[in-house]
């Protein structure tokens, strides 16, 4: 296999173009009332110790949609920002997954890529993660977005922050518009191939595109999985993915995670997490299986 120009001939990688249809298990609240959320939310982080219940009740069951009008009326009756007020209020796992909520799924998803960037040392699996498992037209409106965000293009600070073929794979991943996805070569044969002849981040970066080609739902219970069971629980994998797929398939997710485990994500997720953290996943996980 020459390396990514020929895997990318095999594994072409648009998702055919169509839309991909949403699996959430967040979604619009009915009778939605942002004035009364945004007094709530005010009146919980006032409170002495602060109220993180109402805080998480309100945040993880409202859409991307709603929290904006939310923090529009919070800002227009407090002068404050929702987002710094929230900074504030919270710390912790609670604070990461909470200010996750408050950008949309793009700014997100452009704000956990800079942040892999950033600083000594590049975060390799994150990168891999998003870019890998993200289609044509959501590398493009990430794209867009990161720069809008940071005055800067994302494919110069991938440019600048890898090498060798690794570099190559994600640039022609962001860089490039897709052919039809998948051509007359199994999964299964290029796994194997991808395994005897390449290593490192290269192979996590070409087996995540045949794994979210084949099933990209399992994917993401894979990595809940294994980030829920490594040792110190990679909490950091563990709120990406609930935070930019709870609009988008993470009712597919669960699905996958149980068949895969034979056991919900939800117990899984209680098991291994604890406080108001854990509180905030369950919600945005949306019920056990």
């Amino acid at each position: 296999m020459a390396l990514v120009s020929e895997f990318l001939g095999q594994l072409t990688l648009s998702y055919s173009g169509e839309e991909e249809p949403k699996y959430p298990t967040v979604v619009p609240v009915r009778d939605f009332d942002p004035v009364r959320d945004a007094a709530r939310i005010d009146t919980a982080i006032k409170t002495k110790g602060v109220d993180e219940q109402t805080v998480i009740d309100i945040l993880t069951r409202r859409s991307a949609q709603q929290r904006q009008e939310i923090a529009f009326e919070f800002e227009r009756f407090s002068k404050k920002d929702l987002t710094s007020a929230l900074k504030g209020a919270l710390s912790g796992s609670l604070e990461t997954l909470v200010l996750g909520l408050m950008k949309t799924t793009t700014q997100y998803d452009a704000s956990e890529l800079k942040a892999s960037m950033k600083g000594l040392g590049t975060d390799e699996e994150t990168l891999i993660e998003l870019v890998c498992s993200r289609n044509d037209d959501e590398l493009t409106e990430i794209k867009k977005v990161y720069r809008e965000m940071f005055k800067k293009e994302l494919d110069k600070d991938i440019a600048g922050d890898t090498s060798g073929d690794f570099a190559k794979l994600l640039l022609a991943l962001v860089q490039v518009p897709s052919e039809p996805r998948y051509k007359s070569y199994s999964p299964y044969d290029m796994k194997e191939s991808i395994r005897k002849e390449v290593k490192g981040d290269l192979e996590k970066s070409f087996l995540t595109l045949v794994e979210c080609f084949e099933n990209k739902q399992l994917y993401f219970a894979n990595r809940l999985y294994e980030a829920m069971k490594s040792k110190g629980a990679k909490e950091k994998v563990v709120t990406r993915i609930m935070v930019s797929r709870c609009e988008v398939d993470l009712m597919r997710i669960r699905t996958e995670f149980k068949r895969q485990y034979k056991k919900s994500l939800y117990q899984t997720i209680a098991e291994h997490t604890k406080g108001d953290y854990q509180k905030a996943l369950l919600s945005l996980c949306g019920g056990d299986d």
